[in-house]
């Protein structure tokens, strides 16, 4: 294993097993990052390359990721759009059923989801484009603090 892989160069999408959470990295080291920006995730992942392929994890001998790496699966990026799908409709059900979530925004909840992107139609890369912008060292948008309101990180 290795600390900086090759075949992994580029974005990662980390997606919740639920459909509940995605997060889109630019490259591994900020996956590695991760645990040092003080997120907890409240349940199982999985990483895949932008191009729709699963990135299967490697852990060092202290049990931290360490790597990733092209599983032996195909790529699947109709099936990762779906899945992108889902947590956008995820994010929806929660604005909706908490309004009180967008009280400090001063918008209304039909305002936000009317605004919020739909990954349906189009390819993999409009849909990952779709996601909410994060950055360690500011708070994000409005989409990516409501996808961890949500319940899920």
């Amino acid at each position: 294993m290795t600390d900086v892989p090759t075949e992994t160069d580029g974005q990662i999408l980390l997606l919740a097993a639920d459909n509940t959470f995605a997060h889109l990295y630019g490259d591994l080291a900020a996956v590695l990052a991760e645990p040092e920006q003080g997120d907890r995730f409240g349940g199982a992942v999985e990483f895949f390359h932008t191009d729709g392929r699963r990135l299967a994890p490697y852990f060092g001998v202290d049990w931290r990721l360490a790597d990733l790496q092209p599983s032996a699966e195909p790529a699947d990026p109709d099936e990762l759009q779906r899945r992108l799908q889902a947590v956008f409709e995820h994010v929806e059900r929660y604005l909706k059923d908490h309004p009180e979530f967008t009280d400090r925004f001063r918008v209304s909840v039909e305002q936000l989801v009317d605004e919020m992107p739909a990954p349906t139609g189009g390819t993999l890369q409009d849909a990952i484009e779709a996601l909410p912008w994060h950055m360690h060292g500011n708070k994000g948008n409005f989409l990516h603090n409501a996808m961890h309101a949500a319940g899920w990180a």
